[in-house]
């Protein structure tokens, strides 16, 4: 230890040095994309959301970057934990995101899977040892996995999301390649259950299941294009054409079924007047794929605005609450910089008036800016969406 802490004096001077200059960057780029508040806010959310993980290596030498499920069950490795957290990683070191990705791949090829769609997690930290959520006891490895406890659109679309945008980052799909088979049978599952979702969970598991849920099709829609575009980069243009066109079927589907009377759009297919973030709306403006476009969701925002309260706009119209990065990638959706600082104020006075001075919380109340549940967690990694926009 003494050898360690003489290192570590002898490259103080360097490395603060370094440190420093990237702090500036980020500080520079955030205030670039979305002004002084979202620059504060990302320069809060940093080291949070990276020090929520456990960087490794497996027994191939292959990196791992395990999340861990701070405030909630510890759950590692959790896909829908990954998918909100990736802008960040994806601007800075897009192996990490392949990090994330391995474990999940790892647990799906085994015998302890049975399923056809993706899984939520790898195990429960620090044991990767295989998924417990949705245990017949809970969180208990020997017992049974239930299909009831899944989310099986969502972890499907967050993986062939994060597939994608790794492949953009890193201008090649070689990874995907490795796990074409298994990325297709999930896109399978998206065409036949994506379009209306079954009573199931989707990552706002805390809010209970839904059925019809307009959000979690959206995923689906995103997924199946993310996929067309692996296949692009692959060179096979015949199945990059298909999942095109199945991603623009269910696309002109769901503005069909989704919409209110007034144009507005609903929390579910089945409860007219109702209202949600569309969150997972937005990989379509940062792969600029034209399935909703601009026009559409600048009638999106401006009715989610009405909705605000003094913290923000509630996650959709069940509860008061919301959840930051949420808030972030819908706010990215706006067509501008001004309205998307307007569109996050917001959340920077519930972080800066809040009574609950706890770690910085991604699920809070937006009437009194209290803290509801979760802090410490890598999803702030999420705030970075407008900067990875502009890059």
């Amino acid at each position: 230890i003494e050898t360690a802490i003489e290192a570590a004096y002898n490259e103080y001077p360097a490395l603060i040095t370094r440190c420093d200059a990237f702090s500036d960057k980020l500080y520079c780029d955030a205030v670039r994309a979305g002004g002084v508040q979202y620059a504060e806010m990302l320069s809060l959310a940093y080291r949070q959301a990276i020090s929520a993980h456990k960087c490794v290596v497996d027994t191939e030498g292959q990196v791992l970057f395990i999340s861990k499920e701070c405030f909630s069950n510890g759950c590692a490795a959790t896909v829908d934990v990954s998918y909100p957290s990736i802008p960040l990683f994806l601007l800075y070191n897009p192996e990490l995101v392949r990090g994330m990705l391995r474990p999940i791949y790892k647990f799906a090829a085994s015998d302890g899977w049975k399923f056809d769609y993706a899984p939520h997690d790898a195990g429960r930290y620090p044991l990767v040892t295989g998924q417990r959520y949705g245990r017949a006891k809970d969180m208990v490895l020997e017992s049974e996995l239930l299909h009831e406890g899944q989310m099986p659109v969502e972890e499907c679309g967050n993986m062939i999301i994060m597939e994608a945008n790794l492949a953009i980052a890193e201008k090649n799909a070689d990874y995907a390649m490795s796990h074409i088979d298994v990325l297709e049978g999930w896109c399978k599952y998206l065409i036949k259950y994506g379009d209306d979702p079954e009573n199931q969970l989707c990552t706002d598991d805390f809010a209970g299941h839904l059925a019809h849920n307009c959000n979690l099709s959206l995923k689906a829609i995103m997924g199946l294009q993310g996929m067309s575009m692996i296949m692009k980069m692959l060179g096979d243009e015949e199945k990059s054409a298909y999942y095109r066109e199945e991603a623009v079927k269910m696309a002109e589907n769901w503005k069909q079924t989704a919409v209110n009377d007034d144009g507005t759009t609903r929390l579910a297919f089945d409860r007219p007047d109702s209202y949600s973030m569309k969150y997972n709306m937005v990989w379509d403006k940062v792969w600029n794929s034209g399935l909703f476009g601009q026009e559409f969701m600048d009638a999106e925002i401006a009715d989610n605005m009405k909705h605000f309260n003094e913290y923000g706009m509630p996650l959709d119209s069940r509860a008061d609450y919301t959840k930051s990065d949420w808030l972030v990638w819908t706010a990215s959706m706006s067509s501008s910089k001004e309205i998307f600082e307007e569109f996050i104020a917001p959340l920077w006075k519930a972080y800066n008036d809040s009574p609950s001075r706890v770690p910085m919380t991604d699920w809070y109340d937006t009437v009194s800016g209290k803290w509801v549940s979760f802090r410490h967690r890598t999803v702030q990694g999420g705030l970075f969406m407008r900067v990875l926009m502009n890059k």
